[in-house]
């Protein structure tokens, strides 16, 4: 081949590469490598085939990364249930989904584990039982309802760090609320801990964790204990309501965020500028810590969004729904009635506590029978800071409401 044949079939290769090359490398960058998971849902309960009937069971059949759903149909479940695999343990109805009975009712002892969706109650036949008990890293504890347990800590941390734990109602339990011991870069928030028999919430050696957003009441002893080792911690945002002490703390943690501290129901500073912020810090007892910034009202991260009904009849009856997206836990009631001449009831100023009520569910909190009388009464009804009422005329036994 002479010289200008050479050219020529260089000069050919050179344009059919650049014609067709863009196609081969488009070709090369477009294909994609499938990405293979087997993660899957395991069912409990219910009536779907192929559902276990244990929830220890379908835990036991699980693999890295599945979701073992309970339903409420089969519940109260009678069992304790140890995780070993990273899966979320979730349950249709926090207020129906029950597990009772048994020692640890959940036991975690895996990293990165989410359990919620739970009612825990009637556990704990010895001392040192737990609603949840978790020696493990990076898991989720939300959105569960722990009450009336035995001899028990609501949920109990030991060793465990990286840990998070929301939105959960843990009431009336035999010992601490929640306790942490031996642990670091914990959270602790959003939960509703009220009348526990020992500690509202217990840490002891714990380090750089956030307490946040919680309401502790009621506690047999301090609403929250911060025990030896305890250092670089933050409190903050929260409200403590009757505890026979608010806040222990042996080691010096902050209790503020810089601008706002915790509510405490036994401050007695004054709020000279109306701010909201008390004039003077709240004193922690143990190791001169102090919040700076005291709040003069309980704080509220998700306000109650509800509607109050009051109809008549015969009697009255008090109707509330939830409108929020957010769960109620524990939201005190009050009602009073006036005006007409009663001779039912006698007691006219009556109030109550909602335990649980769901977003969007509605609950009959408050029902009057035998009311006796004659005249134009009122019944003034409130809820959280939502308060509603009814004018109407009595005729014996029977309510009629004005503008009905």
């Amino acid at each position: 081949m002479n010289v200008r044949g050479k050219t020529k079939y260089v000069i050919s290769w050179l344009v059919l590469f650049c014609f067709l090359g863009p196609f081969f490398s488009l070709s090369a960058l477009s294909v994609e490598h499938p990405v293979l998971s087997t993660a899957h849902t395991l069912y409990v309960g219910g009536s779907g085939l192929g559902n276990f009937t244990k929830i220890q069971d379908a835990v036991d059949n699980a693999s890295d990364g599945d979701i073992v759903f309970v339903y409420d149909d089969s519940a109260p479940y009678y069992e304790d249930v140890i995780i070993n695999v990273s899966i979320q343990l979730l349950g249709e109805n926090r207020n129906t989904t029950s597990i009772e009975g048994g020692a640890h009712a959940v036991s975690i002892r895996v990293d990165g584990v989410t359990v919620s969706g739970f009612r825990i109650n009637t556990v704990g036949d010895f001392w040192n039982c737990c609603g949840f008990y978790v020696i493990s890293e990076s898991n989720t504890i939300s959105n569960n309802n722990i009450i009336n347990n035995l001899r028990m800590n609501g949920i109990y941390l030991d060793g465990a760090s990286y840990n998070t734990i929301s939105g959960n109602l843990i009431e009336n339990n035999k010992y601490h609320g929640i306790r942490v011991e031996y642990a670091s870069h914990t959270v602790i928030q959003d939960n509703m801990i009220v009348n526990n028999r020992g500690y509202g919430i217990y840490l002891y050696e714990v380090q750089d964790s956030t307490i946040i957003g919680n309401t502790v009441r009621e506690s047999f002893f301090d609403g929250i204990m911060l025990g030896g080792y305890c250092i670089n911690n933050v409190v903050y945002h929260n409200n403590f309501i009757d505890n026979p002490g608010s806040a222990y703390d042996t080691t010096g943690n902050i209790w503020d965020d810089g601008a706002a501290g915790n509510y405490w129901s036994d401050y007695v500073g004054s709020d000279s500028d109306g701010d909201g912020i008390g004039d003077t810090p709240y004193l922690i007892p143990g190791n001169a810590s102090q919040d700076r910034f005291p709040l003069m009202e309980p704080f509220e991260n998700h306000p109650v969004d509800v509607v109050i009904t009051i109809s008549g009849g015969f009697g009255l009856t008090v109707s509330l729904r939830n409108q929020g997206i957010e769960d109620l836990l524990h939201v005190d009631w009050k009602s009073r009635l006036t005006g007409g001449f009663l001779f039912r009831p006698s007691e006219r100023v009556m109030q109550g506590s909602i335990i649980y009520l769901g977003s969007g569910e509605e609950l009959m909190i408050q029902r009057i029978v035998p009311l006796v009388g004659v005249g134009i009464i009122e019944l003034s009804v409130t809820v959280g800071t939502t308060t509603d009422s009814q004018k109407g005329l009595l005729l014996f036994f029977f309510f009629i409401p004005f503008n009905a």
